[in-house]
């Protein structure tokens, strides 16, 4: 990936960010009644905000890297890419850590060890892509995977 890639990658993950965040600092809307206490199917909300848990876990990965950064210790950031590795299977937390790790790994211009990283990324997106065309309903075509 040219560093202009990861810039805008990175550039759209953060713009995302923001707007998710901004859009959990509005305030909630009036509660609804309802006949008999029943709840109105537009009332439920997902359990961690709109975006889903892996939405947070990003958002934390985010604001550690940031707090590692400003405080001198850029390096601590890839144990937590580990740690987060080692207990998710979620292929797009997995992803996006694989993603962060090689964007950590070339700083101090260890481009062999991104490029490791970023092939293990590539066999489990692969398999995962794999995985989810032998799953698809009969008369359903999976997405293409790019070569």
């Amino acid at each position: 990936m040219t560093r202009k890639s990861v810039s805008a990658a990175l550039a759209a993950v953060l713009t995302f960010a923001a707007g998710a965040a901004l859009a959990q600092e509005a305030p909630p809307p009036p509660a609804a009644t309802h006949a008999h206490d029943e709840p109105h199917h537009g009332d439920w909300l997902p359990p961690h905000g709109p975006m889903g848990p892996g939405f947070a876990v990003v958002n934390d990965l985010e604001q550690l890297r940031r707090l590692y950064a400003m405080s001198g210790r850029e390096g601590d950031i890839v144990a937590v890419y580990h740690e987060v590795l080692n207990k998710t299977q979620d292929p797009m937390l997995r992803h996006y850590v694989y993603d962060s790790l090689a964007r950590e790994q070339l700083k101090p211009a260890n481009p062999e060890q991104a490029i490791a990283t970023l092939r293990t990324s590539l066999s489990e997106d692969l398999a995962a892509a794999n995985k989810l065309s032998r799953s698809a309903p009969a008369g359903i075509q999976p997405p293409a995977v790019s070569q």
